[in-house]
């Protein structure tokens, strides 16, 4: 049981940076453009150099205690949450491409804010 719910707090943790990542540029504080900024290249830097795979992925099923598979790569976190908001799990690829243009071009916009504040 203990399980379960330390992997259903690890699952609302990665929610909730994933849409900071998202939408931190967004916010009113230059507090939140600066972490936004430099966590968002250093979570694709984090990707590369753990297999692709979030820590927050790997956390949650190491608790439930599921096998790695392909599909927990990059992106899959994303793909779940857009399937359930939308009923459409979206291809690997086009959700790893729609990450990486949306995260560097959010990453500039918070540096833009930054800079003219």
């Amino acid at each position: 049981m203990w399980r379960w719910v330390a992997a259903k707090f690890v699952r609302l943790s990665h929610l909730l940076i994933m849409l900071f990542l998202m939408f931190g540029w967004a916010l009113p504080w230059l507090m939140a453009w600066w972490i936004h900024a430099i966590l968002t290249p250093l979570t694709r830097l984090h990707w590369r150099f753990n297999q692709r795979t979030c820590i927050f992925t790997t956390w949650e099923h190491r608790l439930l205690q599921n096998n790695h598979i392909e599909e927990h790569e990059e992106g899959w976190f994303v793909k779940e949450v857009a399937e359930a908001i939308t009923g459409w799990r979206p291809p690997t690829e086009l959700t790893r491409n729609a990450m990486l243009i949306w995260m560097w071009a959010t990453t500039i916009i918070s540096i833009i804010r930054i800079a003219l504040n």
